[in-house]
């Protein structure tokens, strides 16, 4: 025996209107939410608004309710909980809010386009710092642009003066820099900090010598303990969670 769940998009779309492309995004993240792949299959679009109906076979059953028990609950795992961010993200664009139904339980609610607006800061202006890989600096007037690669990000909106760019240009493509100076940033709606302007009015190199070549040196120094340490990675680690940290 199979168990029904439905999903209901209380928006624009009708079966015979909603694209197919946002048809499909709406069906894999809901596949997504629900899990168990194997064993949900997708049956019909039903009239009225936009109603996917997934069925669950019957040995599945037991793990489905209790993953979307704990959605419902905030303590479902990480992909679930992706997926119905998912699903109410598509809700959200689309202007329209959804539910999760089976049989005549309410199962899970998608605020969509009610929940509330994330909430922008700034721009703020204050002292502080950015590092990375210096990977370009040009610029014709006072203002000399530097872009800094830190991971996979790279900082753009980084001006200095003529003086300090001709020191910085000793380490272009090698050392990691830390630059000091006043930075414009703004928070986006997704919470995220973006960095609109920085102006740079100092530097210092970092060393971005491996950690263990730093502990083997020191193991080498005369007269330390470091040689003692069966481990001294860990131990060094482990020192930064003491008070001292903070």
């Amino acid at each position: 025996m199979t168990d029904e769940y439905q999903f209901k998009i209380d928006g624009p779309y009708k079966p015979s209107t909603i694209p197919m492309g946002r048809l499909a995004a709406y069906m894999a993240a809901l596949a997504d939410l629900l899990g168990e792949e194997p064993s949900v299959h997708f049956d019909e679009v039903k009239e009225g608004s936009a109603i996917l109906v997934a069925k669950v076979d019957g040995a599945a059953q037991p793990k489905v309710h209790g993953r979307m028990r704990n959605v419902r609950l905030g303590d479902a795992p990480q992909d679930a909980q992706k997926a119905f961010r998912a699903l109410d993200d598509l809700l959200a664009a689309d202007n329209a809010t959804g539910r999760l139904t089976s049989g005549d339980d309410n199962v899970i609610e998608f605020p969509g386009v009610t929940r509330p607006k994330p909430i922008k800061y700034g721009p703020v202006k204050q002292e502080g710092v950015v590092e990375g890989r210096i990977v370009r600096i040009g610029g014709t007037d006072d203002s000399i642009h530097v872009h800094l690669k830190d991971g996979a990000v790279t900082l753009s909106a980084i001006e200095t003066n003529p003086v300090l760019a001709k020191e910085l240009g000793r380490y272009l493509f090698d050392s990691i820099v830390r630059l000091h100076g006043v930075g414009t940033w703004l928070r986006n709606e997704g919470g995220a900090w973006e960095l609109r302007k920085f102006k740079a009015t100092r530097f210092e190199v970092l060393d971005d010598t491996p950690l263990r070549d730093v502990v083997n040196a020191l193991r080498a120094v005369p007269g330390n303990t470091w040689g003692d340490e069966e481990d001294p990675i860990t131990t060094l680690l482990g020192a930064r969670t003491g008070p001292e940290a903070h």
